[in-house]
């Protein structure tokens, strides 16, 4: 008589492993909402899938004059191309803003792989021209100098 509750229990088991399963294949192949690019969220989106994409040159047009940086410097940003960037915050004061990001870089994919290493970033924005643009981030524009952020 014991088999019959662990046949329960086993199936009940069974039906949430599939169910999170599912959820998490949903999870991973939704795409992202697209930011507004007038906002200084939406630019920093725009600057990211710019640089992840190795479209230097797109990525380069959304620098602010300020950030001292050029198509040579940009270019030479080394960031996985299966990196996770989420928005963590944004704070605008005036003219310049604060995006915050957590970004996840080395992640395998699996049911067991590694979860990767995940560092918290800063990027500044500010108005150039009455338009949003990148002007700092010790992560992306190091190369450049720019340790604004």
């Amino acid at each position: 008589m014991a088999s019959g509750p662990n046949r329960v229990l086993a199936a009940v088991v069974g039906v949430v492993v599939v169910l999170a399963a599912i959820a998490g294949v949903v999870a991973a192949r939704r795409t992202a909402p697209t930011l507004d690019p007038n906002t200084p969220q939406g630019v920093v989106q725009e600057y990211l899938r710019a640089v992840l994409a190795g479209d230097y040159p797109a990525a380069t047009k959304l620098l602010s004059s300020s950030s001292g940086c050029t198509l040579s410097d940009v270019s030479s940003v080394t960031v996985s191309g299966s990196a996770r960037i989420v928005l963590k915050d944004a704070v605008v004061d005036g003219d310049a803003a604060v995006v915050t990001v957590d970004v996840t870089e080395g992640a395998d994919s699996g049911p067991f792989g590694d979860s990767g290493y995940t560092h918290t970033e800063r990027i500044t924005a500010e108005r150039d021209g009455g338009v949003w643009k990148i002007s700092g981030s010790p992560w992306l524009l190091y190369p450049c100098g720019s340790t604004k952020g």
